[in-house]
């Protein structure tokens, strides 16, 4: 493999159009067509979180999404998609260890160029950017940025709304709620916004936007491992906050402080000691309206339990979610299988929704979806990759494996989209924690009709 250096960044060409692995899969699973995926190698060391976005996305013909490697190296990677030509470039690889959260967000500015936003896993009070030399193009950066977050802070979110023209990172920090960063110059220069929710169980949000005027949100109260999870939906207009139906909750915080708790928003989904949400997707359909995904675990750990993790974590289930402009509709689709691993009983393989699709999910399990059955290759119970499909806004589902009788774990499905081209990407390989894994990337792209 050949490396390239320079002062700015080190790039390296991970495939060519000969290069990839390829591999057919064909079958038939509930009632579903046949489907054949030509499912192609895209990186060869990478791995992701699922708290930060966008994490990949389709710019023209491009395919861009960030990683991090087994060593700790954060990546920006792209694919271009009518040659199958790929590089990856190296962002920083002296700061940071080996761990999944410190993953970037990527952002296409308006004058074509790839702004990328990391932090590290609750290392240091700092968010971290690059943005990319010239339009469409990965392969030079300007130097590393810096910004003050005032707290330790991971999970970088970002997104530019059209009508201000600032960009905003929603990020973990200040009191281990969600606070945010501003920018009015398109990531050039960022200073702290505020804090959007203030409350002691460390609420886990997922956010999207329709890039115009309005965030949406989900969130949960807490850690699934310490709090009997409902979630939550809201959004941002014009500085206020707002429930699902539009009823102001309030001005957003402009400082360290706020008035605001999860439960200040609309509920969508009510837990309980045996049905404990963690927040997945969100996305907007044609209309502007949320739908969401989420993990349901049936059978937790005990609450606060940090010693005894092996009781728990092998019954969860995939939720599906849509907003028709005046009630949520909520439903489980899918058997989602066991933990990953001990100690993070909540972890899935994770639900992915189309962007541009709401009738369409990718989620990974190592259960059948529609039975529960383990699925087994020698022997061994591994997680493989679905497609869902749905004709009555979510009610009942259709699957079809795009993955099957695998050797190694497929996780973590992310979906990207244009009006060309949709790709689901997820990662193959040995997942054994969060600092501690052996992972590639793998995708199925084709033409949208």
């Amino acid at each position: 493999m050949n490396q390239n250096y320079n002062k700015i960044s080190r790039y390296v060409p991970v495939a060519s159009l000969f290069g990839f692995i390829v591999v057919f899969v064909s079958c038939q699973m509930d009632d579903t067509r046949n489907e054949q995926f030509d499912i192609i190698t895209l990186n060869d060391d990478s791995s992701w979180c699922w708290f930060q976005d966008e994490r990949a996305l389709i710019d023209g013909d491009q395919l861009l999404f960030t990683g991090v490697t087994s060593d700790g190296a954060t990546t920006v990677s792209s694919f271009h998609i009518p040659t199958r030509q790929s590089q990856t470039v190296v962002v920083n690889d002296e700061t940071f260890r080996a761990n999944d959260h410190n993953v970037g967000a990527l952002l296409v500015r308006p004058d074509g160029r790839y702004l990328t936003v990391y932090a590290g896993h609750n290392t240091e009070p700092r968010m971290r950017y690059r943005i990319s030399t010239n339009p469409g193009d990965i392969s030079e950066w300007s130097d590393e940025q810096t910004a003050e977050t005032g707290a330790n802070n991971t999970y970088s979110n970002v997104y530019r709304l059209d009508r201000t023209g600032l960009t905003y990172n929603f990020h973990r920090g200040i009191g281990w709620n969600p606070n945010y960063m501003i920018s009015d110059d398109d990531g050039e220069t960022w200073d702290y916004g505020g804090r959007l929710l203030a409350y002691p169980g460390r609420p886990y949000l997922r956010y999207t936007s329709n890039d115009y005027n309005r965030i949406h949100f989900i969130s949960t109260e807490g850690h699934p491992r310490d709090y009997d999870n409902s979630i939550f939906h809201g959004y941002i207009e014009h500085d206020f906050l707002f429930t699902s139906d539009g009823i102001p909750v309030g001005r957003l915080s402009g400082d360290e402080h706020s008035d605001y708790i999860p439960q200040h928003f609309t509920r969508v989904f009510t837990g309980n000691a045996r049905n404990i949400a963690w927040t997945s997707d969100i996305e907007l359909d044609r209309y502007g309206q949320p739908y969401i995904a989420f993990s349901v675990t049936k059978d937790p750990i005990t609450r606060g339990e940090r010693v005894n993790t092996e009781e728990g974590g092998f019954d969860h289930r995939y939720h599906y979610a849509r907003w028709d402009g005046e009630q949520w509709h909520e439903y489980e689709i899918a058997y989602a299988g066991t933990r990953l691993y001990p100690g993070e009983n909540e972890y899935t393989g994770l639900i992915s929704l189309h962007p541009l699709n709401p009738d369409v999910v990718y989620i990974s399990a190592d259960v059948h979806p529609a039975t529960g059955e383990p699925l087994t290759t020698d022997g061994e119970q591994r997680y493989e990759i679905f497609r869902g499909t749905t004709e009555n806004r979510g009610a009942t589902w259709q699957w079809t494996a795009v993955t099957q009788n695998s050797q190694q774990d497929n996780i973590r499905p992310v979906v990207a989209a244009n009006e060309s081209y949709e790709a689901v990407l997820w990662l193959n390989g040995r997942y054994t924690s969060y600092t501690d894994y052996d992972l590639k990337v793998l995708g199925v792209i084709k033409e949208r009709p």
